[in-house]
């Protein structure tokens, strides 16, 4: 039997993955990390990227993440995302829309206007995802 580290995958609205991995490989602030069972300790914060999670059967899940925290006690990960979507459940033509959607909402708002910078943000998560999958 494998060496496995319990991992959790946690953002506002569910808990995204729960499960047991070989490894689990995370954009941490500072660059990529992985990490297996008895690592050290270790608390980082997350940028965009994606997680990957490797299985006993050498099946890898992968989930692209917005940001966030993670924190690693060599026996369990947490990894806390502002947001997280399955790669594999990456809707382009959806993603194009949302695009569109935030961009003639841009082309409406005042220059200093915080919806804005929410939309600009939007079209650049959308733009992320196109990148995958």
């Amino acid at each position: 039997m494998a060496n496995l580290i319990a991992c959790d995958l946690v953002t506002p609205e569910s808990l995204v993955f729960s499960g047991e991995a070989v490894l689990v490989s995370a954009p941490a602030g500072e660059g990529d990390i992985g990490m297996m069972q008895m690592c050290s300790p270790l608390m980082s914060t997350l940028r965009r990227g994606v997680i990957r999670i490797t299985g006993e059967d050498n099946n890898v899940v992968t989930f692209a993440v917005d940001g966030g925290y993670l924190e690693v006690d060599g026996q369990k990960v947490i990894i806390l995302a502002s947001r997280a979507v399955d790669v594999t459940q990456i809707d382009k033509e959806f993603c194009k829309e949302n695009i569109a959607k935030n961009e003639k909402r841009i082309a409406e708002l005042e220059e200093e206007s915080p919806a804005k910078a929410y939309a600009v943000g939007e079209i650049a998560w959308e733009n992320y995802l196109l990148t995958l999958n």
